[in-house]
């Protein structure tokens, strides 16, 4: 069974406003559930970070709506492998926005050519002259 087919529409809920906690929405960045952390997101988070997903649910279980704030910073203390599964699912899923992206700038990964004849500017600029004219540094490894 998919760990997306155990999270319940409450689980769900939850974990939004534990991501809105985490991340609120700050000057032309949205808020996590803005962007549907709790949703979509989540699902494709804990399908490519399988070994997250039973610190996930365990720190997730932890927590109560109506003591949100208290109840995570007794995850924090008690269980840092939980807490940290729910603030990487939350912060991986925010990031993974395209409204996320587009707001930072980020395009994505982009395939740059590369000239493989072309002289390195560390050689062009003479910065390496320095470090070739000092001559070898090092520190003896103790024993020799």
């Amino acid at each position: 069974m998919s760990a997306s087919t155990q999270l319940t529409p409450a689980m769900r809920d939850v974990f939004g406003q534990i991501a809105d906690l985490l991340i609120p929405a700050y000057k032309h960045l949205p808020a996590a559930t803005t962007v549907g952390v709790h949703r979509a997101l989540l699902d494709d988070v804990l399908t490519f970070r399988p070994d997250i997903v039973e610190a996930f649910f365990r720190g997730l279980a932890t927590i109560g709506a109506d003591t949100l704030s208290a109840d995570l910073n007794n995850l924090y203390r008690s269980d840092p492998e939980a807490f940290g599964a729910i603030s990487l699912a939350a912060s991986g899923g925010y990031y993974m926005s395209p409204e996320v992206r587009t707001a930072l700038g980020y395009p994505g990964q982009e395939s740059l050519t590369y000239n493989p004849h072309a002289v390195p500017d560390y050689l062009v600029d003479h910065l390496l002259e320095r470090v070739s004219l000092r001559g070898p540094v090092y520190r003896p490894t103790p024993g020799e």
